[in-house]
């Protein structure tokens, strides 16, 4: 890092007016552009990995889908065992109807 001597800028307009602004505030934007390409390829540097990593990630979560849509395809399904969630959920306040269809009266 260059340290900056406090009396460059006057130094420079000295030669041309103003000339102690243009300089620095070039300089500055020459710096700022020097560490926006060095996070630049910093990240560069990392996408061959990043997309290995992800390449492995869809091949493994698409091979667990694969098991899981031959797993399911082995199965008959006959054999298949009712569940909990093939039930059929009664709520005992509904009022129930007779064989027939009709709806019994009760006693007021």
């Amino acid at each position: 890092m260059v340290s900056l001597d406090p009396n460059e800028p006057e130094q420079a307009n000295a030669l041309t007016p103003n000339w102690g602004q243009i300089i620095f505030q070039s300089a500055n934007e020459i710096n700022a552009n020097v560490v926006l390409r060095k996070s630049v390829d910093d990240i560069q540097a990392k996408v061959d990995d990043e997309k290995k990593w992800w390449d492995t990630k869809r091949a493994a979560i698409q091979s667990d889908f694969m098991k899981e849509l031959d797993d399911e395809a082995t199965k008959p399904a006959a054999s298949k065992a009712p569940s909990e969630d093939d039930a059929v959920l009664v709520d005992a306040n509904t009022p129930s109807s007779t064989p027939s269809g009709k709806k019994k009266k009760g006693k007021k």
